[in-house]
């Protein structure tokens, strides 16, 4: 069903704005409760500091692999047809995580978890997009974004605080009243959107993208693995190919063409700086301030709770703002902000109490850099694009997120490795090769940011395309 986008009810805005909120929030809280009960889930399986991170990156993996497939069956067949869904996965895999008996399980369901999250970061943005007019835009995708990151963001702060009064399974369960809402909401929206009703699917396209992904981020994952080359080199050769078969196929999985226009070519680019630069931070200070600091789960969630309480003030107002002003002042302040952020993080030490202003500063700045280059990055995005191509669209925002998420964590999992070998845990005896490893993580971390903050500064101003929906 096509209707005009300033057609829909002020109610229906709402329920979509609501239902998107919630899924939003639930859908990083999958990874970001984990982070802070990997400690606790690794001792509990007797896995070391290297295999931890496959709690993340499974979840990562699946995602990404099938964020462009799930995108443009979403145009086929409805998208929010494929929202529901995408809860429905994600309440049936938090409930049988919760009792997963051994970690290959767990990371079973983890894989199952991420495709449900696929199916609703592909279809929450282009809802939004396509329900509000391009005038009205800014403050719904804040909000929406600022749910994203408070999710993300709170999630180790959340999960800390479960795992030590109710055991990690209970980070699990808490997701299944979210997930229920979110659903509950969706219901009460009559529509769907449907816009490219009746056109055939690229499996092809689909299988070598989904193929080649998976193949190239389990390459950079697995470095320095002797064998680690080679699925990078495959995973980059099935890439080209993907993109080669998607110029010439009539109707492709994903328009390459959309990489043409400068402005989405440059903001989806920054969007992985972005998270390629910074989200190894959480990943990251829940294992130095539990390991190295002897923090209980509980009280570095409470500590980690500093960032999403700035992005719940600052993503508003940066939402607001992307609508009144040029939207690269922003995203550059916001690139500016991670670059210090993880500067403070190359200057720890084994020291965590004479660290913890360091920490407090981290904290502040990526939560500034968060708020402030999201959802002016992402109205760039979708502002440059026809609504035909909105699921497409938000499904890149979402591989840029996801694959720069994993990234950054690769980053780490790959020095640690390094450092301290894939089946070393971290004690006492290891704490230098631990931090040693933080501190080459996170130049590479530095020089994303530098490098994100030089691309949104040199881009040119926006020329949006007229508001209009498809015919």
């Amino acid at each position: 069903m096509n209707r005009e986008c300033d057609a829909f009810s002020l109610r229906d805005k709402r329920i979509v704005l609501l239902a998107c909120c919630i899924a939003g929030f639930v859908s990083p809280l999958l990874t970001s409760m984990v982070n802070l009960a990997i400690p606790t889930i690794g001792i509990e399986f007797g896995i070391s500091a290297h295999d931890r991170g496959w709690l993340v990156m499974t979840f990562f993996l699946s995602s990404v692999a099938f964020l462009v497939p799930v995108s443009r069956i979403a145009d086929l067949y409805g998208k929010k047809k494929l929202f529901v869904i995408g809860i429905v996965v994600v309440l049936v895999s938090s409930l049988m995580s919760a009792v997963s008996p051994s970690f290959s399980v767990l990371l079973l369901w983890r894989v199952v978890a991420g495709i449900g999250t696929a199916a609703i970061s592909s279809t929450s943005i282009s809802m939004i997009v396509q329900i509000y007019p391009r005038s009205q835009r800014g403050l719904p995708l804040a909000l929406n974004t600022m749910c994203i990151y408070i999710g993300a963001s709170m999630g180790p702060g959340l999960g800390g605080i479960l795992t030590e009064t109710f055991g990690w399974q209970s980070i699990f369960l808490s997701l299944v009243p979210f997930s229920v809402a979110a659903l509950v909401a969706i219901l009460f929206f009559k529509s769907d959107f449907r816009t490219s009703e009746g056109e055939p699917f690229d499996l092809k396209g689909s299988v070598l993208y989904g193929i080649g992904i998976m193949a190239l981020m389990y390459g950079i994952i697995t470095l320095p693995d002797r064998l680690s080359p080679a699925f990078i080199a495959a995973g980059a050769v099935m890439m080209v190919a993907f993109f080669k078969f998607e110029t010439k196929e009539q109707y492709p999985a994903l328009k390459v063409s959309l990489f043409k226009g400068k402005i989405f070519r440059r903001s989806s680019i920054a969007a992985f700086l972005n998270y390629g630069s910074s989200y190894a931070v959480i990943f990251t200070l829940s294992q130095y301030l539990q390991d190295v600091g002897g923090m209980s789960p509980g009280a570095a969630g409470l500590i980690i709770l500093l960032q999403p309480a700035v992005q719940a003030v600052v993503t508003p107002f940066a939402g607001r703002m992307s609508d009144r002003m040029n939207p690269r002042y922003l995203t550059t302040a916001g690139m500016m902000m991670m670059c210090v952020g993880t500067a403070l993080m190359i200057t720890l030490t084994v020291n965590v109490d004479a660290e913890m202003f360091k920490v407090y500063a981290i904290l502040l700045f990526t939560g500034l850099g968060y708020a402030l280059f999201s959802t002016p990055n992402t109205n760039l995005i979708m502002g440059s694009v026809s609504p035909k191509s909105y699921s497409e669209s938000s499904g890149v925002i979402s591989v840029m997120r996801q694959v720069g998420m994993m990234s950054s964590v690769a980053v780490v999992v790959c020095m640690i490795s390094i450092m301290m070998g894939t089946t070393t845990v971290i004690d006492p005896s290891t704490f230098d090769a631990f931090m040693t490893a933080v501190r080459y993580s996170f130049v590479v971390c530095f020089l994303l940011a530098a490098a994100g903050a030089f691309m949104t500064w040199s881009s040119k101003d926006p020329a949006p395309l007229p508001d209009q929906c498809p015919k």
